[in-house]
């Protein structure tokens, strides 16, 4: 049967992640015929379709959820908390006779859904659980590892970061509640074993990837013990000891700890969910709430050597991605002979592979916790994020520096790191006394604000609408000719020029890195080279609309593109207050960052740099066939839907 015969239903399909696998899968499936139940319907749920169809459905009122479930090929479990209903929805799949996907995060309830196995198996029927974020994702990099023997001992662990600024569903504090014990299930000696929580053992810490320092761990029972502890196992021998841990912004191990030395009756339960909801949403506003989710599994005590995820995504948006990414295999039959409970652990690594490859398709990668290439690479906050089959859905779609939506809380920290790390700053450190660098650093921000005083015109001569942006515009002008113009009066033109080059181009790269998508993101798009171009074009019409400079398409065949930007308002604000050798370096930013842009498509980018901030951009399609270059009115007015390949 193609995907256009089969018929989902997802439980929980309200909630905060049911939401997102709808929103996915719609994108993705468009003829998919997919029902949204939940106990309640709202009249302000808004559905990505008209193909969803809403039902309310009780999943304690056994017999109508059995005969609802009839109806469908798939049932997807997005229900909570699930150490609450434990396996009655599995049980209700198979009594309906249909393969089920859940997102369980729950070691109780996967218990009670592996002794469905034997009955799932001779039905024929398939259950695969814990498809979410972690368990899930760190499955699958857990068996990524232990099929290799990463740890000769067969020791492995699951480090996990979720920043505040998602605020969590309002079921997701049970669930952080139900990890509030006085002992924790670990794999020990092969073995699965419950012992005291290790609040306070040399593990406690962990230093998270681009976090200022290491953060404080609070232990939980890992999801994958459960599968681990089953006698067929494909790992078993492989994983001797796991250990799992995770930290979540705001939340101390002080509170965890009070949690669990209070003993909570259902009413008090409820009562310090809501609380802890009530209090992620007002968190979620705060300046520092972080964006970032980070998974990292590893072996041994060598984070360096493990697999990393990382980025502005939400762990509900990972789960979502990641129970998708099932559906993606399970509607293309892979878990066809697949008959019984299934973990991403548990998977032959052909279906693994697969499963790799389609969370690839949806924006999902992991790769090797190598911070130094990383940072080599410009990637300071990630690479991660949904591909949900549109362009205009890609972050900071036609966006720049003066117009995102909201700039990383990170970035201001990051920027400061980078100056101070600089070759210039140790020159300028190391050549002056402490106090003659005292009276340099004055003397630098008093021409800072000199030289922004002198481009008041700049500011004047633009719309009300843009006044605003102009301020910040030469704003950032003046600082750079302030730093740069000081640092030449101490250093000379010969020396300072170069060093201050470097800094710029080193912090812009990092920047230009967290304003576009990773390259590698336009891969999942039918037609990547226009995916890529759509995204660039749009990009440079935006920014040319702020009137710092003017892009023009000139010339345009079936295969190539000719485009030029002159009337570069940086260049002439350099030159202005004494710094034209600077004027070309915000379109070397840009060239490094469009040939990093265009790396993982079939195009070629010939860049002839002019004088005065002026550029050539010659853009070829190295596939005729693929190349539907159209002008910038077409990209934004006829914005083209490319589906996800799967």
């Amino acid at each position: 049967m193609t995907e256009h015969t089969k018929k989902v239903i997802v439980l929980g399909g309200t909630g905060e992640t049911g939401r997102r696998i709808i929103f996915h899968l719609c994108t993705t499936y468009p003829k998919l015929e997919i029902a949204s139940a939940s106990r309640t319907l709202s009249q302000d749920t808004v559905y990505p379709s008209l193909q969803v169809t809403p039902i309310r459905l009780d999943i304690y009122n056994r017999q109508d959820t059995i005969e609802t479930l009839v109806h469908f090929d798939l049932a997807i479990i997005a229900l909570g908390p699930m150490d609450k209903i434990g396996a009655l929805a599995h049980q209700c799949c198979l009594k309906a006779g249909i393969d089920c996907i859940d997102i369980n995060d729950s070691l109780s309830a996967a218990d009670e859904i592996y002794k469905l196995h034997d009955l799932a198996r001779q039905q024929q029927n398939t259950i695969l659980t814990g498809m979410g974020f972690t368990p899930g994702l760190s499955g699958l990099m857990l068996a990524k590892l232990a099929e290799r023997n990463a740890s000769s001992s067969g020791r492995y662990a699951i480090r996990a970061y979720m920043g505040a600024t998602y605020g969590g569903g309002e079921t997701s504090p049970y669930a952080m509640l139900s990890n509030f014990k006085n002992t924790v299930t670990q794999i020990l000696d092969g073995q699965r074993a419950e012992i005291p929580t290790p609040w306070k053992d040399d593990k406690s810490h962990f230093q998270f990837p681009e976090q200022p320092k290491p953060q404080a761990l609070l232990p939980y029972s890992a999801v994958e013990c459960a599968g681990l502890s089953q006698p067929d196992h494909p790992l078993k021998e492989n994983v001797q000891y796991l250990d799992a841990r995770y930290h979540i912004q705001y939340l101390n191990q002080g509170l965890a700890r009070l949690m669990t030395a209070m003993s909570l009756g259902q009413k008090g339960q409820q009562f310090i969910a809501r609380k802890f909801y009530q209090s992620g949403q007002n968190i979620k506003t705060k300046g520092k709430a972080d964006p970032d989710t980070i998974l990292c599994v590893y072996p041994d005590n060598s984070p360096e050597q493990g697999l990393l995820i990382h980025g502005v995504i939400s762990s509900y948006d990972l789960t979502a991605l990641m129970a998708c990414s099932a559906t993606d295999a399970w509607l293309a039959g892979q878990f066809n002979t697949h008959h019984g409970v299934f973990a991403t652990d548990q998977l032959d690594s052909n279906v693994r592979k697969y499963l790799e490859n389609t969370l690839a398709s949806r924006g999902i990668t992991c790769r090797p916790a190598d911070l130094a290439a990383l940072h080599q690479d410009g990637v300071h906050f990630g690479w991660v994020e949904p591909v949900c089959g549109q362009v205009h859905r890609l972050s900071n779609y036609g966006a720049n520096w003066y117009t995102r939506e909201k700039q990383h809380p990170r970035m201001i920290a990051l920027q400061k790191q980078f100056l101070l790390e600089s070759g210039i700053w140790k020159a300028l450190r190391t050549q002056q006394s402490p106090l003659a660098f005292s009276r340099f650093v004055i003397r630098t921000l008093i021409r800072w604000r000199w030289h922004n005083k002198q481009f008041n015109a700049y500011q004047n001569r633009h719309s009300a609408s843009l006044r605003q942006i102009w301020k910040r515009v030469t704003q950032d002008i003046s600082m750079f000719t302030s730093g740069y113009s000081c640092a030449r009066d101490v250093l000379g033109q010969d020396a300072a020029t170069p060093l201050y080059r470097q800094m710029f181009l080193a912090t812009g790269k990092m920047e230009m890195r967290n304003l576009w998508p990773e390259p590698q993101l336009f891969s999942a798009f039918v037609d990547p080279n226009q995916a890529a171009l759509d995204y660039w074009l749009t990009f440079m019409h935006h920014y040319a609309a702020l009137e710092v400079m003017h892009f023009t398409i000139d010339d345009q065949k079936p295969d190539q593109l000719t485009c030029r930007i002159t009337d570069c308002a940086y260049a002439k604000m350099f030159a202005e207050r004494g710094c034209p050798e600077l004027a070309n370096l915000i379109r070397e930013i840009e060239h490094e960052a469009l040939m990093h842009l265009f790396s993982h498509t079939q195009i070629n980018i010939n860049w002839q740099q002019g004088d005065n901030g002026e550029a050539t951009i010659i853009i070829t399609s190295k596939t005729q066939a693929n190349a539907k270059v159209k002008r910038n009115s077409d990209v934004i007015d006829n914005q083209p839907e490319h589906e996800v390949t799967c």
